[in-house]
């Protein structure tokens, strides 16, 4: 061993081969089914049904509660606090979570900061790439020929924590017409059950509906959304995807949009168009140059002011030459 490590103790070996051991391990799915949590899973808000019966701090003593604390730290108090009164049948709802989502711990009575589970909101966000092999190449903001494939990506954490054996969470993906008519299935391809397998998924991936073909559509501007599907929770009360915009005519241009629309969305969906405008900004002078310039003059001086010395030192000048020649 290097002479430099033979001081170091024991422990602080094993404490790097646990960590390296912990970076390698995979986020594990769910226990038997869905709806068995187990310590260090994420659940969503909107679930129900769930068992946190494995969260327990001690056999027979019941979860009561679930609580983040500020920091994540127990010695600093707690910062938000999700009763729990049944805790082989809960249902975690938006008005318990609010903004404090996060790592929260299993709280029993006597018994506090022991079993820990991450809570989030479910959140799907769809971009347009290439179809494959070309799914690193994205089209947002650029125009392509009609009838070039393409594919949605699908991007979620739903899709790597909602996950036990073939139960996955679910999105249809919903085109609209320039005239507002809503469609899951377009150009002979069915969109309207996409199982969220991953964290990151293409609609054109092995096993999944294929790739989005825009061709033969009257000209005008269709637009691309992920909706809910699966958990019925989420269905119904989770925010759908941010919206895809084609613009159809000699060639596609494709816009997405930052916005995230709600469950319930209108027919026409809103569209946001961001538009940069060079302007040229004429840089004001710095106040303290200015004060310097007003209330500093640089000194000059004028002939009258200066005939006060140099005529004296002129004729003094003349004396001490007279005076040389005569010697």
């Amino acid at each position: 061993m290097n002479p430099r490590y033979r001081s170091l103790p024991a422990v602080f070996f094993c404490t790097i081969l646990l960590l390296s051991a912990a970076a390698a391990t995979p986020v594990a799915a769910r226990g038997a089914t869905i709806s068995d949590v187990s310590p260090g899973d994420t659940i969503f808000v909107y679930e129900t049904g769930l068992n946190l019966t494995a969260l327990r701090n001690a056999p027979d003593v019941p979860v009561t509660a679930l609580r983040l604390y500020t920091d994540n730290n127990p010695a600093k108090g707690v910062a938000n606090e999700i009763s729990v009164e049944d805790d082989t049948n809960f249902e975690l709802r938006k008005v318990d979570v609010e903004d404090d989502a996060g790592t929260y711990y299993a709280y029993s009575p006597g018994i506090d900061a022991g079993n820990w589970i991450m809570i989030r909101y479910p959140e799907v966000e769809i971009d347009a790439v290439l179809a494959a092999p070309n799914h690193s190449d994205r089209i947002s903001g650029i125009s392509i020929p009609i009838g070039t494939p393409i594919a949605i990506k699908l991007s979620s954490r739903v899709g790597q924590n909602y996950r036990a054996g073939d139960t996955t969470a679910a999105v249809e993906i919903v085109i609209i017409t320039p005239g507002g008519a809503e469609l899951t299935s377009f150009q002979g391809v069915d969109y309207s059950n996409i199982p969220l397998r991953g964290s990151e998924i293409y609609t054109d991936d092995p096993g999944m509906p294929g790739a989005l073909v825009l061709d033969n559509l009257e000209q005008g501007t269709y637009k691309v959304q992920a909706r809910w599907t699966s958990p019925q929770g989420f269905a119904d009360y989770a925010d759908d995807s941010n919206i895809i915009t084609f613009s159809v005519g000699e060639k596609i241009a494709v816009n997405t949009t930052p916005t995230t629309a709600t469950t319930t969305a209108p027919t026409t969906l809103p569209t946001t168009v961001i538009t940069t405008t060079a302007t040229m900004t004429v840089p004001t002078p710095s106040p303290s140059l200015t004060t310097a310039a007003t209330t500093t003059p640089m000194p000059v001086t004028t002939m009258t002011q200066a005939s006060g010395t140099i005529i004296p030192a002129l004729g003094a000048a003349a004396l001490l030459l007279f005076a040389l020649r005569r010697r």
